[in-house]
């Protein structure tokens, strides 16, 4: 399974790097890029501009998935420590019992 998974992984990644260094040969051409209320301006490559909005973008929803699964596990973590709280008074209350 690790191999088909590897394969699948090469397969997909090595299309995609070629696509992006094919778009990156092809637009290497300058691009002012100013940020408005700031007195910056910056001349750019074209594929500067889009591959870095791509990973700005990418890093940008990696953490807004990330946020909300980090407050889902420590209530996860919560609800475990409660747990094991409440099955150590169970036994300890069948101890006792009999």
């Amino acid at each position: 399974m690790p191999r088909l998974i590897r394969l699948l992984s090469l397969g997909i990644t090595l299309p995609v790097t070629l696509a992006v260094v094919i778009f990156a040969i092809a637009n290497r051409g300058p691009v002012s890029v100013d940020f408005w209320p700031f007195a910056l301006a910056v001349d750019v490559p074209v594929y500067g501009l889009a591959l870095g909005t791509l990973a700005i973008g990418c890093l940008l929803g990696a953490l807004l998935t990330w946020v909300p699964l980090l407050l889902t596990r420590r209530a996860l973590a919560a609800a475990r420590q409660k747990l094991v709280k409440l099955e150590a008074d169970l036994a300890q209350a069948s101890a006792e019992k009999a």
